[in-house]
């Protein structure tokens, strides 16, 4: 990076994130954070009292979200937001989510130090529950709008649990849904994360700037056939499930491979009925994931395998059953943002290049309505949501001085 350009501190940032993965921490070597938890709430807590420590104002809202602000000299500018999540899935790493937070309070502490006169606010916010230990992207999707009463009427846990841990974080449904906030007071949305993949690994780059956090539908499959004895029913006229929904699954995974890449599809649950050693199964339910960037992609690909299963029940003489489970739409990110975080990389000499997103993160929450970017740094192997998960100090001071580069090339009217 040239010398001149304003960065980072990075002793205290890796200081940061050396003392963030204490709390939780496990022996593996990983870290248990779960939203609404009690490690997440001390998690919580020591994000305040840093907040505290660097002199910035503490922001908290009713959905548990919190924020700490660099306010700019004009009370009525926009705010320009950064952030992700200190909270983790069961027996996690170290750097999902927290990066990206503590990323962004560095670079508030920077531009506080620097004594800078800024055209906007800058606020940094970590958002309860992204990983979906109770409701997935429940603190972004409360501030933009997308959260209402039905969303807890199926939480991941029972509705008296998810009571009682809001209870634990001092909030509740009813407080949840205080939390939007006016859209338009946002300038945009910009989040760093580790890529929990191996694409800049394996190209040896610096940055991944997402193009689009792709969509998800989900569908059930059912397989129905007929049961019978399963050493006396000849082969050549057994009506088995199975054979049609094994048919589908390493045909699917043919079909995703000649016409969809990017694109990926997966079978994760597999029920046979009637379950038994001697019984030719009669039904087989299995779950349909498939993941594309664009709903385009998504609805052709939706269309090939729905046709894709028809065909493996029929050469199996077996009727299929299907219907629809969950839709989340494609989260393309701004053309300009991405722009902007290229020019931050070029600018501090870092190699990068475009990709898409196959997990989801909280920047699909706000995608639809402010201009909002996302990029990636490398993790060893591709491991996340493991204890085994790792990112190089480099990498993380990467993170943490392309989003400064970042957010001042916005604050100067980057996306005008």
């Amino acid at each position: 990076m040239p010398q001149r350009m304003i960065q980072i501190n990075e002793d205290r940032l890796l200081s940061d994130l050396r003392d963030l993965a204490q709390i939780g921490a496990t022996a593996e070597g990983g870290v248990h954070r779960p939203a609404l938890t009690e490690a997440d709430l001390a998690g919580r807590e020591w994000f305040r009292q840093s907040i505290h420590q660097a002199g910035l104002a503490l922001q908290e809202d009713g959905a548990g979200n919190i924020s700490a602000v660099l306010p700019s000299v004009e009370p009525n500018a926009k705010t320009l937001l950064l952030g992700s999540h200190l909270d983790t899935v069961p027996n996690g790493g170290r750097f999902d989510g927290a990066l990206g937070v503590l990323a962004a309070l560095e670079v508030l502490r920077t531009l506080a130090d620097s004594h800078r006169s800024l055209p906007c606010h800058l606020e940094a916010i970590s958002f309860t529950d992204e990983e979906g230990n109770w409701i997935p992207l429940l603190g972004s999707s409360a501030i933009s709008g997308n959260l209402n009463r039905e969303s807890f009427t199926q939480p991941r846990g029972s509705k008296s649990e998810l009571a009682v841990a809001l209870a634990r974080a001092g909030i509740s449904v009813a407080s949840c849904l205080t939390a939007q906030r006016n859209l338009d007071e946002f300038l945009a949305y910009l989040e760093v994360h580790i890529e929990q993949g191996t694409r800049l690994e394996s190209s040896a780059l610096d940055i991944g700037i997402v193009t689009s956090i792709v969509g998800i539908r989900s569908h059930w499959l059912e397989f129905v056939g007929e049961a019978a004895h399963a050493g006396t029913k000849a082969v050549a006229e057994r009506k088995d499930a199975f054979w049609g929904a094994a048919d589908f699954a390493i045909r699917a995974r043919e079909l995703v491979l000649a016409h969809f890449v990017p694109g990926v599809v997966n079978c994760g649950i597999l029920e046979l009925r009637p379950g038994a050693f001697n019984i030719v199964p009669a039904r087989v339910r299995m779950s349909l994931e498939f993941r594309h960037g664009t709903k385009e992609q998504l609805a052709e690909m939706e269309k090939e395998l729905l046709a894709l299963a028809e065909q493996c029940a029929a050469r199996f003489d077996l009727t299929l059953n299907r219907s629809p489970v969950a839709t989340v739409a494609p989260a393309p990110m701004h053309s300009g943002v991405q722009a902007t975080i290229a020019g931050a990389a070029e600018a501090m000499g870092l190699s990068h290049t475009r990709l898409m997103s196959f997990a989801g993160h909280d920047p699909q929450s706000f995608a639809h309505d402010i201009p909002t970017g996302m990029f990636f740094v490398p993790c060893r192997d591709g491991i996340s949501h493991n204890p085994a998960e790792f990112t190089r100090d480099e990498d993380c001071i990467h993170a943490a001085n392309v989003l400064l580069h970042s957010a001042l090339l916005i604050t100067e009217g980057a996306l005008a």
